[in-house]
């Protein structure tokens, strides 16, 4: 029997991290399949960074990347070492890759392909993902939706968001692009933004809030001080 050619070839590209998968018509995003995302929300939501130095029980808690990109970039670097800990936790928020307006098109392009590559990787594994929405200009948002399942839970990761007016705007109209593409079972939105700038979106989908991990653990510090 011939030997494959690409067997012997080192895989540099972390092609395994898509193995199997199906891809979108033009950029060839993986495809995030359905029966990887839960029906059900998280009841916590932890960043990646102090899941990592977590001393208690993981298994009700989803681990997320939200923080800054250097703080998860080992995963991107070595996705397998991180297997089992991850199987520890509930489940996981896709990654969180910033991506700018002001970045080329072709960075855009990769932080959003790693973003969809570890999540179908990890989905893969076994573990419970809820995909991460965050793709680049608006020509790219029709590709990258279609790499996403509708009628299942999706998170949108708030840090940053709504410093200056147009960009009130801009978030409007992205919350009207993905619930009208993906007409999505929920929302989990994780950061610092207030619900205010859902209310007009909440007749057509169902939104749950998580605080920012720091703020529910100085309210526990806080309590515990206090004798509560």
């Amino acid at each position: 029997m011939k030997k494959n050619y690409f067997d012997d070839v080192e895989d540099s590209f972390q092609a395994f991290l898509v193995e199997d998968a199906n891809f979108t018509e033009n950029e060839e995003y993986p495809i995030i399949e359905s029966w990887m995302i839960p029906d059900t929300p998280p009841k916590k939501i932890m960043p990646f960074d102090k899941a990592l130095n977590y001393q208690g029980d993981l298994s009700e808690i989803y681990i997320c990347t939200y923080s800054a990109d250097r703080t998860f970039e080992r995963i991107r670097r070595n996705p397998k070492r991180y297997l089992s800990f991850f199987k520890k936790s509930a489940g996981l928020i896709g990654f969180d890759y910033s991506i700018h307006s002001d970045m080329p098109i072709v960075k855009q392009k990769a932080q959003m392909n790693d973003n969809l590559s570890l999540s179908y990787y990890f989905g893969k594994q076994g573990n419970k993902l809820i995909p991460n929405i965050r793709y680049g200009n608006d020509e790219s948002a029709d590709e990258f939706l279609s790499a996403i399942p509708k009628h299942k839970l999706i998170a949108i990761g708030t840090h940053g968001f709504i410093k200056e007016k147009y960009k009130k705007a801009e978030w409007y109209c992205f919350l009207e692009k993905i619930i009208d593409t993906l007409e999505p079972l929920g929302i989990v939105v994780y950061g610092n933004l207030n619900g205010s700038l859902f209310k007009d979106f909440e007749q057509k989908c169902k939104f749950y809030y998580y605080e920012p991990w720091i703020y529910s653990d100085r309210k526990k510090r806080e309590g515990d001080s206090n004798g509560n």
